[in-house]
């Protein structure tokens, strides 16, 4: 019945590749749970599905393939068996990292007709961007939070790629601001998640350098490491189970840390001072109301209880790690960032929402995984071509689609679904050409990095000045003024399968400079030799910067450190400004997987 019905809406011929075609899925949570059952009730002929993790207590409200008895199990693997029952398709799980280059190699992302990101995960989604570039396979980018929710189609060469746009990366705190001068409520449960639990239950509490402090303060320093080394008695009483020390790690915390953070009075010229937490007399009565803001006697009595229970529980397990799933974790967790964001004048959450932000996550949504899974499976019908009503579609007439009513852009309609935008031409991604370098597993031990470069010159028409990195470790391998390297072999080097080289004009005071190419390292070639891409590495006009000064200082800190085996560690994000300052990009243009007459996209 499934065939039929998919056969009647693509029509035979497109149900054939369809049902030739093998496609990869990676991530089998949320999203990936709906798109894997979508593709297999589609009919596509073999899936693969790559996830590294495990199932958790609390995947199971959302990822309705699993159940109670498959938690610590696969998810690739659960999901698989899950749906095999009811699928004709092809399916192999694959329990791994998308990133690791033994179990996937390039050639391996070769075989797909179209990827699919169902990815919680920024690294990994900017890597299995940058594999599709590389292979200009289609993408279908997706994700979701909350009510909010995204799917982007990426055709590498005629689209915007993942990273054409700028992505929000994770905020960290200096340690001065979590230990001492907290200033909003995320710093409370920062130090409560990951300073005060592992201190009294973990087997050796948490360490910092004087690096991580983020302070040149030397009061504030010597009073943050002398409070480390007092936690070592409350941790004691917390391995012997010792109740009756509850009330004295109370005080210890919310009021003698309090005091003497008081006496650093540099801490308190411009901030509000802390009121150390006085005459605390903790109770039995506890809120069972998870949803609402606790009065502070309320979080007292709580966090007593919960320390309570983790300690007797400490007797048993000897150590015990946080998990926002974990009752007694994060009750401890919730009540002593409100106890602590109430001594510093701060605002106070529910136990609910201090969940939410102590576990990283953004409460998911059912609902709005399924409708983004579905969203994706029907846009690989057009990406791939099979619509029986639509003969030709080109790139940039396929559209994206994203939920408009949390982000409150329309009032009128829960889903716009505008056109794809062009590769941002100054994307440090899609913007660079790029090419694999084919080179048998017995001339990584024999080629020169030398011979190496000078066939890249040859053949790219590169000049003199050139400069080679090693992108996948940020090495610097060779420059104008840095030879150290050059009559090394490859192996010697460490240049191995899933390096990634970029090379780069490095002349100045030209009107024209070579564009910068990237190339993968793979395994293949004849048995002696490296074979290098048919890439047209073009030219394009450079962009002198406006100001020496600003130019120098880049050209100063573009060199990180040097290390004592001649290795130079390149600040790529310097590298990068650098490269904004001297160039004007070109947009890659080349497109194999896409008709060149017609603009159609082709299936394998």
């Amino acid at each position: 019945m499934i065939g039929s019905n998919t056969e009647k809406l693509l029509g035979t011929e497109n149900h054939r590749k369809l049902r030739d075609s093998r496609v990869l899925l990676v991530g089998a949570g949320g999203i990936g749970c709906e798109l894997l059952k979508n593709l297999v009730l589609m009919g596509f002929g073999e899936i693969h599905v790559v996830d590294l993790d495990t199932i958790d207590l609390s995947n199971l409200n959302r990822q309705f393939l699993f159940r109670q008895r498959d938690i610590k199990q696969s998810k690739a693997t659960t999901a698989v068996k899950a749906i095999e029952h009811v699928s004709n398709s092809k399916l192999v799980a694959h329990q791994a990292n998308i990133m690791d280059v033994d179990n996937f190699p390039l050639r391996w992302f070769d075989q797909f007709a179209i990827i699919f990101n169902a990815l919680d995960n920024l690294e990994a989604r900017r890597y299995v961007n940058q594999m599709t570039q590389f292979l200009h396979k289609p993408l279908l980018e997706s994700g979701t939070a909350g009510f909010d929710g995204y799917i982007q189609p990426i055709i590498p060469g005629f689209t915007e790629c993942f990273d054409c746009t700028t992505k929000e990366t994770p905020k960290t705190f200096p340690v001065c601001t979590i230990r001492s001068t907290p200033s909003q409520l995320i710093h409370c449960i920062v130090w409560a998640k990951n300073f005060l639990f592992p201190q009294l239950f973990a087997p050796s509490g948490s360490t910092t350098t004087e690096e991580d402090l983020g302070t040149n303060n030397a009061e504030e320093i010597k009073r943050i490491q002398q409070e480390t080394n007092e936690f070592h008695e409350l941790q004691e009483y917390a391995k012997a189970g010792d109740e009756t020390k509850i009330s004295d790690i109370i005080e210890k915390i919310f009021v003698h840390d309090i005091e003497k953070l008081l006496k650093i009075e540099e801490l308190w010229k411009i901030r509000e001072k802390p009121t150390p937490f006085y005459n605390v007399v903790v109770g039995e009565s506890l809120n069972p109301n998870l949803n609402v803001v606790w009065s502070i006697q309320e979080e007292a009595n709580a966090f007593a209880h919960a320390t309570r229970k983790l300690m007797r529980r400490m007797v048993v397990e000897k150590q015990i790690e946080f998990d926002k799933d974990d009752t007694d974790t994060m009750e401890f967790v919730s009540t002593a960032a409100n106890i602590r964001a109430h001594v510093f004048n701060l605002p106070r959450k529910s136990l609910f929402d201090i969940k939410q932000i102590a576990g990283n996550i953004i409460p998911a949504i059912a609902t709005t995984n399924a409708v983004i899974a579905g969203l994706s499976a029907l846009a690989s019908l057009r990406v791939l071509n099979l619509i029986k009503s639509k003969s030709e579609i080109k790139p940039l007439e396929l559209n994206m689609a994203f939920t408009a009513k949390a982000s409150n852009i329309s009032s009128n309609r829960y889903l716009s679904n505008p056109q794809l935008a062009p590769p941002n031409p100054r994307c440090p991604v899609c913007s660079i050409i790029r090419g694999v370098v084919h080179i048998p597993s017995s001339a990584l031990k024999t080629t020169k990095l030398s011979d190496l470069i000078e066939s890249m010159r040859d053949k790219f028409l590169y000049p003199g000045d050139i400069s080679l990195l090693d992108k996948s470790t940020q090495r610097l391998l060779a420059d104008y003024d840095f030879e150290d390297l050059l009559e090394k072999t490859l192996a010697e080097i460490n240049i191995k399968y899933g390096t990634i080289l970029s090379i780069s004009d490095e002349r100045c005071d030209e009107e024209e400079l070579r564009s910068t190419l990237d190339l993968y390292i793979d395994n293949g070639g004849d048995s002696s030799n490296f074979e290098l891409p048919d890439v047209e590495v073009p030219l394009y006009k450079a962009l002198k910067a406006e100001n020496d000064e600003e130019e120098e200082e880049v050209e100063e800190n573009v060199v990180q450190q040097a290390s004592t085996t001649g290795e130079i560690i390149v600040d790529q994000e310097e590298k990068s400004k650098k490269r904004q300052l001297d160039d004007a990009w070109e947009p890659a243009t080349k497109m194999p997987k896409i008709d060149d007459d017609s603009g159609v996209i082709l299936l394998d």
